[in-house]
């Protein structure tokens, strides 16, 4: 009943935020909310009060991501009330980010159940989609509230992560119509056109985020050249939320809810009475359930740290006689092999390389820079020329009426040279930003890059170059590798190295096959408890003392599966205990040692080989960026300087026209 009211909650609030046209009413959205938040309560109500559920639809887990979709709806409503009020972007950054949070938060549970509640995955996608749409529009309000603050930078990388969140909810939307619509159940009343709206939704701010990031970088490029950061290293966006679980008892005022709610209709069946003994039965079992949970998830927490810190099983492989079973030459190949994120790195950057080689894109940075130097300093040229010949003119006929009105060079040629000067500031500060940038390429890139343009093999090449110091064979030879002595056979202690390694392993899969049956164990005192039904006990108990007794009589019922879990238990704490005085023997074997430092000498030279190769491809990337920036910058200035090129020589040729006019003149004067 309690789950059938959210629903019609739900339901109604649902209908008005499908009904909302573009002409949306405040009131209208204010109230969907509203709905969609009693929904909420409701579902969190059941969460908190019904610990067995009968059914999948009513299990915790469902209803927790039901009471998070509400909320998340209720947020969506929120937001579009601001909008249509008109806040500022930096608060509708905020009220976005939050929704996506709680997109977030309910696609992750989702994911959890979305299998064993026999849920469509096209509710995932759905959820997905709104998630990155709410990533998208917060960074494109904070974006919008960046540039307010004349952070051009900034807001160009906010509208970066904002293009890549929209494209991505753009392709998502696209496979949620596909995937979703093909599955018969729990979508009879839903049609492939109501994703059309959705979709509309997403490209209409894709469209309108693209816009905004071509108009940034243009204006950044041409007049601000503010530094964009990486995307990575942006602070994360600040949320608010502003919904809650809305209580039932104040969105209806006393009178109303009794005629919403009705009376009590099983009062006739089963007393109240035996419901709520029912309850605190449950509450018994799940208190012993949570208790003994809480003792396994403790278990295998203090298993996992005790592996970790000894690195069993891994570390077990540096001493074997013939290490992954192909000689000493494997270990230095398994050295040599770099890591995922490396091999993703390098070959980003030898695909780069292949299409557009950064030696080639310097050649051509510098190229335009040296023309448009070359262009400046023939216009100053041109304008000296002109200004050296006004005033020969000028010294000539200091006297002569005729010339008053010509005026000196220094004043007419002014724009111009104002122009030069501005220009020939931009691209000084432009040749700076260039030095700058192929400093950090000769300090760091340029002694990888061969290196980085070979890809994974190159890597290899630089790792087996840096390990030539660590001498394997010595570690691994007959007489540090040890052997059993005729008075160690028919010993109980291991022997040499194989002995202390054979001993680790079996207590290592005793310990493995210990948590198997401390998790079966578990698992079917869950399934007991969820299957013990004691209604019928309850009806015949009279008292609280009746109750009490009962209750433990009927827990008593669950002492065999604990004590399972309690034998487990001490028994790992006895096997954990033997696994590590067994490696504490096998590290202090003189021929381990020189494994175990061999080893360690290994993986701190890839470790160190690989963190420079990661700088070098970050420093690669932050070249390449800014040297593509500097490259649109030469052409925009290109561009620019063609047409000033003609202004200028126009002027130029004019003033020339008007003196030998003015020239002429006066000679004719002088004549007559």
């Amino acid at each position: 009943m309690l789950f059938n009211l959210a629903v019609a909650f739900a339901m109604h609030g649902a209908n008005l935020f499908a009904d909302l046209s573009s002409e949306m009413e405040l009131t209208t959205v204010h109230m969907a909310g509203i709905y969609f938040q009693v929904a909420a309560e409701r579902f969190h109500y059941i969460n908190e009060n019904f610990l067995h559920a009968p059914s999948l639809d009513l299990q915790q887990e469902t209803v927790n991501v039901l009471n998070g979709i509400m909320l998340a709806q209720a947020q969506e409503c929120a937001l579009i009330k601001c909008r249509l009020e008109k806040k500022k972007d930096a608060t509708l950054s905020k009220i976005a980010q939050q929704a996506a949070l709680m997109y977030s938060s309910v696609f992750d549970n989702l994911k959890a159940i979305i299998d064993s509640h026999q849920l469509p995955r096209g509710w995932l996608l759905l959820v997905e989609t709104k998630l990155r749409y709410y990533q998208a529009m917060a960074q494109y309000h904070e974006a919008h509230a960046e540039e307010t603050k004349s952070r051009h930078g900034v807001a160009i990388a906010r509208y970066s992560l904002a293009d890549q969140q929209a494209r991505e909810a753009a392709k998502l939307v696209g496979q949620f119509s596909e995937t979703f619509f093909s599955t018969s159940n729990l979508v009879e009343d839903l049609y492939p056109e109501s994703t059309q709206g959705l979709q509309d939704l997403i490209d209409s701010l894709a469209a309108n985020i693209s816009e905004e990031l071509r108009k940034a970088n243009h204006d950044n490029d041409v007049i601000y050249n503010d530094p964009v950061p990486n995307t990575s290293t942006l602070p994360q966006l600040e949320a608010a939320s502003v919904v809650s679980n809305f209580d039932i008892n104040k969105f209806y005022a006393s009178e109303e809810r009794s005629n919403v709610v009705g009376s009590e209709l099983f009062s006739r069946l089963i007393p109240m009475a035996v419901h709520e003994s029912s309850s605190m039965y449950s509450e018994e079992k799940a208190k012993m359930l949570r208790a003994e949970e809480d003792k396994v998830n403790l278990a295998d927490g203090e298993l996992h740290d005790a592996l970790s810190f000894m690195k069993i099983p891994g570390s077990l492989r540096r001493f074997e006689r013939s290490p992954s079973g192909a000689g000493l030459g494997s270990i230095l190949s398994n050295f040599a092999d770099p890591s995922k994120e490396v091999r993703e790195a390098v070959y980003s950057v030898q695909s780069i390389e292949r299409t557009g080689p950064l030696a080639e894109i310097r050649a051509q940075v510098e190229g335009q820079r040296s023309r448009a130097n070359d262009e400046l300093a023939e216009l100053s040229r041109m304008l000296d020329e002109e200004q050296n010949a006004s005033e020969r003119v000028l010294s000539e006929h200091a006297s002569d009426p005729l010339f008053v009105s010509y005026q000196p060079s220094s004043r007419a040629a002014s724009f111009y040279r104002d122009q030069i000067a501005d220009n020939q500031k931009k691209l000084d500060d432009a040749a700076g930003l260039d030095n700058s940038i192929l400093n950090d390429y000769q300090t760091v890139v340029a002694a990888w890059l061969p290196t980085l343009q070979r890809g994974s093999e190159g890597v290899t090449s630089a790792l087996l170059e840096q390990l030539k110091e660590v001498n394997f064979d010595e570690a691994y030879s007959a007489q540090a590798m040890g052997g059993e002595s005729l008075v160690d056979i028919g010993q109980d202690q291991p022997v040499g190295l194989s002995g202390y390694v054979q001993a680790i392993r079996d207590i290592y899969e005793q310990l493995l096959d210990l948590k198997t049956i401390r998790r079966t164990a578990l698992g079917e005192l869950k399934a007991a408890a969820q299957d013990d039904d004691i209604s019928s006990s309850l009806i015949k108990a009279t008292s609280g003392k009746d109750l009490q007794s009962l209750f433990a009589r009927e827990l008593k019922k669950y002492d065999p599966y604990v004590q399972r879990l309690q034998a487990a238990s001490a028994k790992q704490s006895a096997l954990v205990k033997g696994i590590s005085e067994e490696f504490r023997r096998l590290m202090e074997l003189p021929q381990a040692r020189i494994i175990n430092d061999k080893w360690e000498m290994a993986e701190v030279k890839k470790a160190a080989v690989e963190a420079e190769l990661l700088d070098a491809i970050q420093v690669y990337t932050h070249v390449s960026d800014g040297l593509g920036k500097a490259n649109r910058f030469y052409s925009m200035l290109k561009e620019a300087l063609g047409p000033f090129h003609r202004q200028v020589s126009d002027f130029v040729v004019a003033r020339a026209k008007l003196r030998d006019q003015l020239s002429k003149q006066s000679l004719q004067d002088s004549a007559a």
